[in-house]
């Protein structure tokens, strides 16, 4: 029986992942490059937003990607280059790759019986402006877009674009924007996950116990205890077990690292998801998880310029010329990400949304037991290895129920 890993000073990574299932046994996701390549541009990006890994901080890499892919949809020449290269998308063409990533949607919106999954994708144009054909056409046929024609100065834009949020979240997430979005364009992505777990925590054993931050003071949290038969694998710094959740689709897996959250993050990014998941076993422990909520907004802008999509973001370089047949040129103004985890003794429940303003320049394995107790900060991913894709990704300093 190994000793179970120091649990002060040292942080948990907490990855709720969709995960695929016979009996007890995991089922890696089968070989792809082409979502070990988006799924490593999750890890990245949270990297990038949270480089000291003392902060909460949860992010849907795939409604980023989603949102990413309808701009990419319309990039050219070198913007379109870089974006590829940023994304990871290895096609052939841009038009295998988003046939792909409109395959790898249309995957998710089948998650099987018992799991609520939604992905939903809207596009805002400005009265002002003619969209190309062809964009539209590649919009409505790969991403199931919706368009909403309007009037960008006009305050009631707003609402609308709320209560779209609102709808496609369950009600998770009402006030996406505060103030009109810059015209001529607004795209946006939104995902929703709920499922609950195969194994439900018990109630009657969830206790008050200490939660040890990075940083500061011990926090007083609502913790749950299982003790049964889970996927579960140690790997480079940190071990791993996978708490399945109800229909044998999907799970969550939580990492305790030997370190730190951004020490294993760092490795997280150097680990295909195919290879890491496909290395947990069932193994017989206990898991002792906080309860939870967590609600999380960021602008995007600068971490993701500095994962390569620099010209995207530039008004003088930026091409954009397959969006419109109308306009100067198009650049990205601003990319908005909000989320919302909840973790408790049924289940989970994730909701994301991404919106991107697009602005002119000229208009506007061996046998073994566990005990792991993630007591201190640790980050969560929801994931579907059926298809490699994660859909939420966090990290949590401070969990409040």
């Amino acid at each position: 029986m190994s000793n179970p890993p120091n649990m002060r000073h040292i942080g948990f990574l907490l990855s709720a992942i969709a995960a695929y299932f016979v009996g007890t046994n995991i089922m890696a996701a089968e070989p792809s490059h082409f979502h070990d390549q988006l799924d490593t541009f999750g890890f990245n990006l949270a990297q990038k937003l949270d480089a000291s890994g003392e902060q909460n901080l949860l992010i849907s890499p795939a409604s980023i990607e989603f949102a990413l892919s309808m701009v990419y949809a319309g990039a050219s020449g070198d913007t379109a280059a870089e974006m590829r290269q940023a994304l990871g998308l290895t096609s052939a063409s841009q038009d295998q790759a988003l046939s792909e990533l409109g395959d790898m949607q249309t995957a998710l919106t089948n998650p099987g019986a018992g799991i609520a999954l939604k992905l939903a994708n809207a596009v805002w144009v400005d009265r002002s402006i003619r969209l190309n054909k062809s964009f539209a056409s590649d919009l409505q046929a790969k991403f199931n877009a919706r368009f909403h024609p309007g009037d960008f100065t006009n305050a009631g834009i707003v609402s609308e674009i709320n209560r779209w949020v609102s709808n496609a979240t369950a009600g998770k997430i009402s006030n996406f924007l505060e103030n009109p979005p810059p015209p001529p364009l607004f795209l946006a992505n939104a995902v929703y996950f709920h499922a609950k777990w195969n194994l439900p925590f018990d109630k009657h054993l969830t206790q008050q116990a200490p939660f040890y931050p990075a940083a500061g003071q011990s926090l007083t949290v609502s913790m749950m205890h299982v003790t049964h038969t889970f996927p579960y694998a140690t790997g480079p710094g940190y071990a791993v077990v996978a708490l399945p959740y109800t229909g044998t689709r999907f799970a969550m897996y939580c990492f305790l690292p030997d370190k730190s959250v951004s020490d294993l993050v760092m490795e997280l990014q150097k680990t295909p998801w195919s290879m890491l998941s496909g290395s947990l076993r069932p193994t017989e422990g206990s898991v002792t998880l906080p309860k939870l909520k967590l609600e999380y907004g960021a602008t995007l802008n600068q971490a993701l310029a500095q994962l390569g999509f620099g010209i995207a973001f530039d008004s003088t370089r930026a091409d954009f010329r397959r969006i419109t047949d109308n306009q100067p040129r198009l650049y990205i103004g601003d990319v908005l990400h909000k989320a919302l985890l909840e973790i408790d003794e049924e289940g989970s429940t994730a909701a994301a949304v991404t919106g991107i303003s697009m602005r002119a320049t000229a208009i506007i394995q061996p046998k073994e037991t566990f005990n792991l107790v993630f007591d201190h900060p640790f980050v969560a991913a929801i994931v579907d290895t059926k298809t490699g894709v994660i859909l939420f990704l966090a990290t949590i300093n401070a969990p409040r129920a």
